[in-house]
């Protein structure tokens, strides 16, 4: 859980002092997990986010601290423990740092070695596949930071590779869409933080090279396939345009034909809404009758 929470602060994603039980932890915590698990083991986030707030060894006060939801004091103040998921949902409001460290967490040569000693230690322990699996998930994280900042167009010649970008790319697009399909409004979540929907690039990064979030949309998987196969298309006029070799009497096209003339579902934060540039491209490829 540690680690996760330093990867979120090395992705730039740690802005505020709030750690919520949510995707972007939620996924770091699993994939670290799986790195270490052992037979039978099952992952349990819900356990650390709790007991991470109990007194340390020797007897000092925690540097995590739980905040509850409104109305919910007295229950959190009675809990001795945390046995699912909903202990913490339906009690905790989020997780906060002591100011001192929350704010070394803002500086990157920080994290880093905060990261690297919290490895190192269960390294020791036999744990070595853990060390693999956090540098890669760390070099995501490091360009997730650069595509929040702003720093995500580019030729691909000087793109991390794939293994890296997909992820950076994947966790930003779906957070700014809420994890809420643009074209059908579905929005499921897991208790272990995973999404239905995938993050689709307007203009493909293989051609246009660009992984600004401003770049995607956050897409079910069957509405991602449509739209890489032309078959449907946001434009500029951010509606939803739909391929006339779609015939609206076919009972098998409803879902997409529906599409037609329907507002995209925009990110929260309009400073995300799709570029004008990508959604031309993909409209002028929108397939016509034949």
């Amino acid at each position: 859980m540690l680690l996760a929470v330093l990867d979120l602060a090395r992705a730039g994603a740690l802005k505020q002092n709030r750690i919520l039980f949510a995707p972007p932890l939620l996924e770091r915590y699993n994939t670290l997990f799986a790195a270490v698990r052992a037979p039978g083991d099952h992952p349990n986030p819900y356990f650390p986010f709790f007991h991470l707030a109990g007194r340390l060894r020797g007897g000092d006060a925690s540097f995590w601290h739980l905040s509850p939801l409104p109305g919910r004091e007295a229950v959190l103040a009675a809990m001795s423990t945390a046995r699912g998921t909903t202990d913490i949902t339906a009690n905790i409001a989020f997780a906060d740092l002591d100011q001192e460290l929350f704010e070394l967490l803002q500086d990157p040569v920080n994290v880093e070695a905060l990261a690297e000693s919290v490895t190192t230690y269960w390294l020791d322990r036999g744990l070595q596949e853990l060390r693999v699996v956090a540098a890669s998930s760390g070099q995501s994280s490091v360009y997730e930071r650069r595509l929040r900042s702003g720093d995500a167009a580019g030729v691909t010649e000087q793109a991390p590779p794939e293994y890296v970008r997909s992820p950076a790319f994947r966790r930003l697009v779906t957070e700014v869409y809420d994890y809420r399909c643009a074209a059908t409004g579905v929005r499921i979540l897991l208790p272990t933080g995973e999404a239905m929907v995938e993050a689709a690039h307007i203009h493909p990064f293989a051609q246009a090279g660009d992984d600004d979030p401003r770049n995607g949309l956050a897409l079910t998987p069957d509405m991602h396939w449509a739209m890489d196969k032309f078959l449907i298309a946001p434009g500029p006029d951010l509606r939803w345009h739909v391929s006339e070799d779609l015939d609206d009497r076919v009972p098998d096209y409803e879902r997409f034909v529906a599409l037609r003339g329907r507002s995209l579902l925009l990110p929260p934060e309009r400073r995300h809404a799709p570029k004008e540039s990508s959604l031309a491209w993909r409209l002028e490829r929108l397939r016509r009758a034949t």
